[in-house]
């Protein structure tokens, strides 16, 4: 029988969590005797470029109707080419574009994944996928939570019954160093309450909550993780808090460096305004780390009993717990088991699984 060839098309690639369940999608099908690639429509940040499986079809993100057609027309020539037995696509666009060209170029396999509430989409985006998804250009649909699934469930018939929840998964963070030997190489006291968040500074990940509530902390150091459009503003109000020497921007970090922080912290935080699953929540579950994130019901679901939930609009909820925190230790460690005993929950090869049957499983 010949070897199955896969092909997963990610909208820009960068340090998001999209892009990491596509590159573990692939390393799994590799390591599991397929073929496998994934494909960035375009290149944003040089995060995986050293990763022989992956392509990206554009340097830049395209600035005209003339760069977007020739993008478009350089991935139906790669699918052409390439004849993949099926395409997973991931975030929106990636859904339609590469979904569309896909059928267009007889890819007869086509697997879409929701990675974020419907509600969240740019409102053409969200007809755009409502009209295709409706029509059957996904031969499949992939919903990553529940809260997701709920999110959609306007939605016409026939979208509906294309679609299924399979719940994310990912492996843990590796990692050689103790949490001495991190904050060293990270350069980060050593007799600080370490709060460490990863992810993008935009306006989904409210990291100015974190920062509002931080800044009066003398007892603890946060570091943000992660790069975007808000990284100007960030740095405008740590200046203008006088915060500096206990906020920490420390940019995108490679995938294989995460690890090192989350050694290095002693609590997790993420307040964002939105969350499909929350990738780097669950990574610092894996990592034994005490979770603080926003009320979601998302949230809820994915952390069950084993995390804190606060409000997204409340800095002094949140200064307040992570004073709690930082004085406390037991209850840190109690919370951190949870996590870690929660996170078990979410294995990479049930997620891969899920996605491989659902991809095969005929039109």
């Amino acid at each position: 029988m010949p070897q199955r060839f896969i092909v997963n098309i990610v909208t820009q690639m960068e340090a998001g969590g999209a892009q990491k369940a596509a590159v573990q999608i692939c390393e799994r099908l590799i390591e599991q005797g397929l073929r496998a690639e994934v494909w960035f429509l375009y290149k944003k940040r040089p995060t995986y470029t050293d990763r022989p499986y992956v392509r990206w079809l554009w340097d830049k993100k395209p600035d005209n109707v003339a760069a977007f057609l020739a993008l478009c027309t350089k991935l139906y020539h790669w699918l052409r080419l390439a004849k993949p037995d099926g395409v997973i696509t991931y975030t929106h666009y990636a859904n339609i574009i590469g979904q569309t060209i896909a059928r267009l170029a007889g890819i007869p396999h086509r697997l879409a994944t929701q990675r974020n509430p419907s509600w969240s989409y740019p409102a053409s985006a969200r007809w755009i996928d409502w009209i295709i998804g409706s029509l059957g250009v996904y031969t499949k649909n992939i919903f990553v939570s529940h809260s997701v699934e709920r999110s959609f469930q306007s939605y016409p018939l026939p979208y509906l019954q294309r679609s299924a929840v399979v719940f994310n998964g990912l492996r843990a963070p590796v990692t050689a160093c103790d949490k001495m030997s991190a904050r060293q190489r990270l350069a980060l006291p050593a007799d600080r309450t370490i709060i460490v968040s990863v992810g993008r500074l935009a306006h989904q990940k409210n990291h100015a909550l974190l920062i509002e509530a931080l800044c009066s902390l003398s007892c603890c150091q946060l570091v943000i993780a992660g790069d975007g459009e808000l990284r100007a503003e960030l740095e405008r109000l740590i200046r203008d808090r006088q915060c500096a020497d206990r906020v920490t921007l420390l940019g995108e970090l490679p995938p294989q460096r995460i690890g090192c922080l989350l050694i290095a912290g002693d609590i997790f935080a993420l307040p964002s305004r939105y969350e499909a699953f929350g990738f780097a929540t669950v990574e610092a579950m894996m990592m034994g780390l005490p979770v603080v994130v926003s009320d979601l019901d998302v949230n809820r679901e994915i952390i069950g009993d084993a995390g804190i939930f606060l409000p997204i609009d409340d800095r002094e909820r949140w200064r307040d717990t992570f004073q709690s925190l930082a004085e406390n230790e037991s209850l840190r460690r109690e919370l951190g088991q949870r996590a870690k005993r929660r996170a078990a929950l979410y294995d990479l090869d049930r997620m891969v699984d899920g996605y491989i049957q659902h991809l095969f499983s005929g039109r």
